[in-house]
C-alpha cells in the first residue's frame, strides 16, 4: 500500500473539506434509499472505513469508469459524503485501474487485496422481475456480460448465481435489460434483499 506524509494543516484541510461538503450535502432534500450501499473494492469493512474516510471525494475523482459516487443522507449521517460504489453508474474494473481509488486515498482507508481476494458484494436474482424466470423468456445477458463464470444458466436456461465465484463488479447488475430496476443486483458481503423489497431470490443452489 503506498505511504503518505500528510503535513497536519493539509490533514486538517482534506477533513474540514469533507465536513463542509456533506453539511452542505445534508441540507438537500431527503431521497429514496437507493439501495444497497456498497463500497470500493478494498473497502468492506464497515467499520473501519468509517472511521478512516477524510469524505476528501479523492477516490471517487480518481475512478476511471466513474463507478464511485458520494453517498448521500440515507445512508445515515455517519455514512454521508462516503465514496459507494454504484453499478448503475458502470462496472468495477478493479483488474484493470491498477486499483486507482486505493490509490488515490490519503489515508489507507481502501485497502488493496489480491484480484483474486476482491469481493465487493454478491449478486443476486430477483425471480419475479427477471424477464427469463417470470416470463419464460430468452435472456441471459448477465451471464454473457460476467467476467467471473459467477452467473450460470440452469436446465430451462434462466440465470443463477455461483456466489463462491461473483466479485460483485456489477457487471450484471449495470447490463440488466429489465425496467425500470435491474432484476439482478449486487450487495453487500453478508447482507441480503430485506423482506418485501428483493422478491424470491435465486443464487447458486
Amino acid at each position: 500500500m503506498r505511504r503518505l506524509r500528510l503535513e497536519r494543516r493539509e490533514f486538517l484541510a482534506w477533513g474540514l473539506a469533507g465536513a463542509a461538503t456533506a453539511l452542505t450535502y445534508a441540507l438537500w432534500p431527503r431521497k429514496a434509499a437507493p439501495s444497497p450501499l456498497l463500497r470500493p473494492p478494498g473497502a468492506q469493512d464497515e467499520d473501519d472505513f468509517i472511521s478512516r474516510c477524510l469524505r476528501c471525494q479523492e477516490c471517487v475523482r480518481a475512478c476511471m469508469t466513474g463507478c464511485l459516487e458520494p453517498a448521500g443522507r440515507e445512508f445515515g449521517a455517519e455514512r454521508m459524503w462516503t465514496p459507494r460504489f454504484s453499478p448503475a453508474l458502470a462496472k468495477c474494473e478493479f483488474e484493470l485501474c491498477g486499483r486507482a481509488c486505493a490509490l488515490a486515498c490519503p489515508v489507507g482507508a481502501i485497502r488493496r487485496p489480491r484480484d483474486d481476494e476482491v469481493r465487493i458484494g454478491t449478486a443476486r436474482v430477483n425471480r419475479e422481475k427477471c424477464i427469463a424466470w417470470a416470463q419464460g423468456k430468452d435472456c441471459l445477458v448477465c451471464h454473457e456480460r460476467c467476467s467471473y463464470g459467477a452467473i450460470e444458466p440452469d436446465s430451462r436456461g434462466r440465470p443463477r448465481v455461483r456466489e463462491e465465484r461473483c466479485t460483485g463488479c456489477g457487471a450484471c447488475q449495470n447490463t440488466c435489460v429489465t425496467c425500470p430496476d435491474p432484476a439482478i443486483v449486487v450487495y453487500p458481503p453478508g447482507s441480503s434483499p430485506g423482506a418485501g423489497r428483493g422478491g424470491k431470490q435465486g443464487g447458486g443452489k
